[in-house]
């Protein structure tokens, strides 16, 4: 067996061998060439010889001192313009001084002197994941497995590259032909349970982490990771044991405590869970929550004082928690929200607070400050005290009465629906977790096919390119011209959705805002559904009485789900003509 060199925190979170920390920057050679083979300003009398300069070169490296480390490769190179591995090892010192074009180009010269140095394709690969062009690092890295078989970290590389493709099988492919290769190679077994866990074949998942904990007892990235699995297929108190004895072993585990915090939400312990919630920006996956010199609000009255809630990540975590401006109000404050520039229009018509902003200006003076998503913890809410009063989001009611005259012809119930999230997320993780939530407009056909309905579509952003691909059987109402543009983000639909019967959705930002504005709405959600959603419920104590929830029987069953969707939409249909 393989010793253990890295193990990934989170399935689904690749964060170990590439960092993703970097602005992209595109790779260009102009000048580097120069820049490698311009005179240094150093001393070296002491290396005159091509290997006294290396043997230098490579202790500096080695304590971390690139700068130095780099020059002296460079005279190197000077006495020696043609060695490969030279070429080579200042690739390297370039590489972790992040001076990514440069190193790439060392990289590059180390391939035309040795054009098997596989090492070097690896390099080329991890230059171009850096700067967040991956799709660049896939042929360098399949060289490099030409070269090298057995060059696991390549496969683990090349892997995560396809799945930031969606080539899902690809990645299963390159992970099983290197444990054909290498049977006991640990890291690559992991990959692979971290992969089907990636797209939800969570039984084969929890098999694989398993396996390992069974080789390699007491491991809390092991540990962690069946924890979670067992989290997503729904058995959450079988996955706190995992989650805790993770914690024994490694009590600043940042996923462990988050993804336990979400387990705890799911089953309804709301004081535990948001504790854990808070740790949701100590997880490297997560990036960086928006920093102020003013200090985090506590809960406490605010008499005399601003406060600034900022939103700070998707449109449905805002439209969802911003009901929490009414308990801050109440605190005795001025309340500014800071929200997505597409909300600002429809926020400003939220009573409880004083002024609406972008998140992406500056905002006024401020007092103390709160993320949108931290308020249920700071006002320590309950399962029993979440803040339900629907609606709390409002629609414009100039804009209601037109959409009112202009849909007035249509007798038939009319359903509002919308398909898919934003897929426009930055790591595989988000992505895939859209898609899972999201379908295509085709697998609508038996709600279209319900007697006496108009199926109108709400679908904006991404994703509306797809009803050019539904049957001509399917009926379904778009909304041209400039809605939602000379009015402001959402007005138009916010305006609509108060005219229509139903809205039935997938798990999107849609389906907050149709619930907060008060709007029957059927969402339909995925297998294994988002925390919010809880467990086993048809219902949310987050929308009372306006929502009602439909769940995958199983991973990918859209079909069953929507036919009984379908179902259920002509019962009520009947129950409310008779």
């Amino acid at each position: 067996m393989k010793p253990i060199k890295y193990f990934s925190s989170s399935p689904l979170i690749f964060n170990l061998l590439i960092s993703f920390s970097h602005a992209q920057m595109p790779i260009t050679f102009q000048a580097i060439e120069h820049y490698i083979n311009k005179p240094q300003p150093h001393s070296y009398v002491d290396y005159l010889s091509f290997e006294g300069l290396c043997k230098h070169a490579q202790g500096r490296f080695s304590a971390e001192d690139y700068e130095e480390a780099i020059a002296f490769y460079k005279q190197a190179l000077a006495l020696n313009p043609t060695c490969a591995q030279v070429f080579f090892n200042l690739g390297q010192a370039l590489y972790y001084a992040k001076k990514y074009p440069e190193a790439l180009y060392a990289y590059k010269k180390t391939i035309q002197y040795k054009p098997d140095h596989y090492r070097a394709f690896v390099q080329v690969a991890k230059v171009m994941i850096d700067v967040k062009q991956p799709n660049d690092a896939i042929e360098p890295l399949k060289q490099a497995l030409i070269l090298e078989p057995k060059n696991g970290e390549a496969r683990i590389l090349l892997a995560r590259a396809y799945n930031d493709k969606h080539l899902f099988n690809q990645s299963i492919e390159i992970i099983t032909e290197g444990l054909k290769l290498e049977p006991e190679h640990i890291n690559l077994y992991f990959e692979l349970g971290n992969t089907y866990n990636l797209i939800n074949r969570l039984d084969e998942s929890l098999a694989i982490y398993q396996e390992l904990n069974r080789k390699i007892p007491d491991n809390p990235s092991i540990l962690y990771n069946i924890g979670f699995t067992l989290k997503k297929l729904g058995l959450l108190a079988e996955s706190l044991p995992y989650y805790n004895r993770t914690l024994e072993l490694n009590p600043n585990h940042a996923e462990a405590i988050f993804s336990r915090g979400l387990a705890y939400l799911v089953i309804g312990d709301f004081e535990k869970g948001w504790e854990g919630y808070e740790w949701r920006y100590s997880r490297p996956s997560q990036g960086s929550l928006r920093t102020y010199d003013a200090p985090r609000w506590d809960g406490s009255d605010l008499q005399g004082k601003t406060i600034l809630i900022h939103s700070e990540q998707g449109l449905g975590d805002t439209f969802q928690f911003i009901r929490y401006a009414k308990l801050v109000k109440e605190k005795n404050g001025k309340v500014i929200a800071a929200v997505q520039k597409p909300l600002v229009t429809l926020m400003k018509r939220c009573p409880h607070i004083d002024q609406v902003v972008s998140v992406d200006e500056t905002p006024p003076y401020f007092d103390v400050h709160s993320p949108l998503m931290s308020l249920p913890f700071a006002l320590k809410t309950r399962i029993d005290t979440i803040p339900d009063e629907i609606p709390y989001l409002h629609a414009d009611e100039k804009l209601v009465a037109e959409w009112k005259e202009k849909l007035t012809t249509d007798k038939n119930f009319k359903i509002g629906i919308c398909w898919q999230g934003n897929d426009n997320y930055a790591t595989p993780l988000l992505r895939a977790t859209v898609a899972q939530k999201s379908v295509h407009p085709r697998e609508f056909a038996p709600i279209c096919a319900v007697p006496g309905v108009s199926v109108y579509s709400l679908q904006k952003m991404t994703g509306t390119d797809q009803l050019k691909e539904i049957p001509s059987t399917m009926h379904i109402n778009t909304f041209e011209g400039d809605f939602d543009q000379s009015n402001g983000r959402f007005m138009d639909t916010a305006a609509v959705i108060k005219n229509l019967d139903l809205i039935i959705t997938v798990d999107t930002s849609l389906s907050h805002l149709a619930a907060g504005l008060g709007i029957p709405t059927w969402v339909m959600l995925p297998n294994p559904a988002d925390w919010r959603w809880m467990q086993d419920r048809t219902d949310s104590p987050w929308y009372p009485k306006v929502l009602r929830l439909f769940k995958q029987p199983k991973p990918g069953d859209w079909e069953t789900m929507i036919q009984e969707v379908a179902r259920e939409l002509g019962m009520h249909l009947k129950k409310n003509t008779k």
